[in-house]
C-alpha cells in the first residue's frame, strides 16, 4: 500500500442535542446534511487523491472502490467526526463499513436512474402505499463532497420519506418519482459538507450540465449483521499491510469483530 500523508480530521464528537436532531431527520425524512464535515485542507487533500487514482479494474468510470486499499488516509477517514458518532448512534458501537467508494461524475457517466440501493422488507404488491410501515435503517451512505455542487453540477437528489416505501420506484410514481405527493429535492452543498441518507431512499445523481467533474467519497456504514461488499466477496482478503497499520477501532470498522452468536 502506498505511503501517503494523513490529513487532519475532525475529532470533536457532536453533542446530544445535535445528534438527536440528525437522527430524527434520518428516521423521518431519510436524509440529513452535515455541514463542514471536512476542513478545507482535508478537502483539498482528498480532491487531489481522487484526481490522481487510476480506475478500479472491472468497474465503471465513475466508481473507485475499496479506497481503504489506496492509503491509510482513507482508513483514517472512517473515524471522522461527526459522521462516525452518527453512524454509531443509529446502528450501535459495532457498526462497520460495507463499502468505501470514490465518485468522479462527469457529463455522460452519471447514475441518472432513480433507485433504492436495497430493500430490506418488500412491500407486497397488494399492499397500498398508504399503509404505514415503520422505517428501517440498516445502512447509511455518507457522501463527502470535495467541490461545491450547485444545481448545474448534478447534485445528489432524494425523494424525502421514500425510505418508508419498501419498494423500488415504479413508472406510475412519475418522472421524477413522488412518494405520497413529495417530489425530489436537490442536495446542493459546499465542499466539505457530508450528505447522509438511508440506502433504502429513492435517490440518484442529477445530470451534470457542465464540463466539470463532481468528486465525492462515499463511506457506507451498516449494522453488524449486514455483509460487507468487498468484491470478489468470498475470495476477498484484506491485506495484512493494511491491518498491521490499523488501530483496534479501525480494524473493527473494517470487519474484525469479536465472536458473536454465529461464530
Amino acid at each position: 500500500m502506498p505511503i501517503v500523508d494523513i490529513p487532519t480530521f475532525n475529532t470533536d464528537k457532536p453533542g446530544e442535542e445535535q445528534l438527536s436532531e440528525w437522527e430524527s431527520a434520518l428516521w423521518e425524512k431519510g436524509y440529513t446534511v452535515l455541514p463542514n464535515a471536512l476542513s478545507p485542507p482535508t478537502v483539498e487533500h482528498f480532491l487531489n487523491r481522487l484526481r490522481s487514482l487510476p480506475p478500479s479494474v472491472g468497474y465503471a468510470s465513475h466508481s473507485l472502490v475499496r479506497l481503504f486499499e489506496r492509503g491509510m488516509d482513507f482508513v483514517h477517514l472512517l473515524e471522522n467526526e461527526p459522521v462516525l458518532s452518527l453512524a454509531e448512534r443509529l446502528m450501535g458501537q459495532n457498526t462497520h463499513l460495507i463499502a468505501l467508494q470514490g465518485h468522479r461524475m462527469f457529463r455522460g457517466n452519471e447514475i441518472l436512474r432513480w433507485h433504492s440501493d436495497e430493500i430490506y422488507l418488500q412491500r407486497p404488491p397488494n399492499v397500498p402505499d398508504d399503509v404505514e410501515y415503520p422505517p428501517i435503517i440498516n445502512v447509511i451512505n455518507c457522501h463527502y463532497y470535495l467541490i461545491d455542487v450547485p444545481e448545474e453540477l448534478g447534485p445528489t437528489q432524494v425523494v424525502p420519506g421514500s425510505h418508508r416505501a419498501f419498494r423500488q420506484p415504479r413508472p406510475e410514481d412519475g418522472d421524477p418519482p413522488q412518494w405520497r405527493g413529495q417530489g425530489p429535492v436537490s442536495l446542493t452543498v459546499k465542499a466539505g459538507d457530508c450528505i447522509v441518507y438511508s440506502n433504502q431512499m429513492w435517490h440518484r445523481g442529477a445530470p451534470n450540465q457542465t464540463d466539470r467533474t463532481r468528486y465525492s467519497i462515499v463511506s457506507s456504514y451498516s449494522r453488524r449483521f449486514v455483509a460487507q461488499r468487498f468484491w470478489p466477496f468470498l475470495n476477498y482478503h484484506l491485506s495484512r499491510d493494511i491491518l498491521d497499520q490499523c488501530s483496534p477501532r479501525q480494524r473493527e470498522l473494517l470487519g474484525e469483530h469479536k465472536r458473536g452468536a454465529y461464530g
